[in-house]
């Protein structure tokens, strides 16, 4: 059980030092500036060299692919709210560029708005895990396991925004979905290995969350290899976001489900 500890510790580490330092990866809907989407446009990196030369903003320029993998427009985000003459510049900027005006859209997001959009999302995820841990502990009347349960859920959710800060994922629309996703899948193996554990008292404790854990590994298989699919062959910006995240708390699900859970659920019953 030292690895889930490890990871969750070093985990809170990794979220802390970042949150101190402002260097979450966060969307313009969750930190305000300006979103722009331009098709028709190869050229990523002498772009982004080029607008922070001409406007002396930040600039992050990333590819959009389709299906076969070639490059078919960028995502300009700027770490500005653009105004209206402002707006007009940029516009201009990749029109003389060669880009049609058809294949550009702007979407820009005030700070009070980013704000207010970033506190409720923290909300919501912070009401969906609240819920669920009282729906955990009325089903299960027992503190070890249901605090087990919540654990590993809570361990999940941390581990997962640790890699997506080391990973460079941003906190946007489409990662906050899956987190909220991600709440109930984790809960849903923990609930499998307790129910299991906890139906009939006695018998072989190894046996049965060996059981458990086969029935749990392919629900989680068949999730990675579901959502792996939709992540190689997607060319939504959104779903890769989703895709990624929810692969990466599968992966931390099943080391803190099979082994801080069931650790932690094998010493209750010895003990009971």
């Amino acid at each position: 059980m030292i690895l889930p500890v490890l990871m969750l510790l070093a985990s809170l580490l990794v979220i802390g030092v970042h949150y101190r330092a402002g260097t979450i990866p966060m969307s313009v809907e969750m930190k305000g500036g300006t979103l722009i989407t331009a098709y028709g446009v190869q050229e990523g990196p002498a772009m982004e060299r080029d607008l922070k030369e001409r406007f002396g903003f930040g600039v992050q320029v990333t590819a959009i692919k389709d299906l076969s993998g070639e490059t078919v427009g960028a995502n300009i985000q700027i770490d500005k709210f653009l105004r209206g003459e402002e707006s007009e510049e940029v516009k201009n900027f990749l029109l003389g560029r060669g880009i049609k005006a058809e294949g550009i859209s702007l979407r820009s997001v005030g700070p009070s708005l980013s704000k207010a959009f970033l506190e409720q999302a923290v909300k919501a995820v912070l009401f969906a895990f609240l819920f669920m841990a009282v729906v955990i502990f009325l089903r299960f009347k027992t503190f070890v396991p249901s605090l087990a349960v919540v654990l590993s859920a809570f361990s999940d959710i941390i581990t997962t925004l640790a890699v997506m800060i080391l990973l460079g994922l941003e906190l946007s629309s489409g990662s906050l979905v899956a987190l909220l996703l991600l709440i109930g899948y984790s809960v849903d193996t923990d609930i499998l290995l307790t129910t299991r554990l906890l139906a009939k008292r006695g018998g072989n404790i190894n046996e049965k969350t060996l059981s458990a854990m086969k029935t749990g590994l392919t629900m989680n298989s068949t999730t990675i290899v579901a959502v792996g699919i939709l992540f190689l062959v997607s060319t939504s910006s959104i779903l890769k976001e989703i895709a990624s995240v929810i692969l990466i708390g599968m992966v931390a699900d099943a080391i803190n489900t099979w082994i801080q859970n069931a650790g932690i659920l094998q010493m209750y019953l010895e003990r009971a």
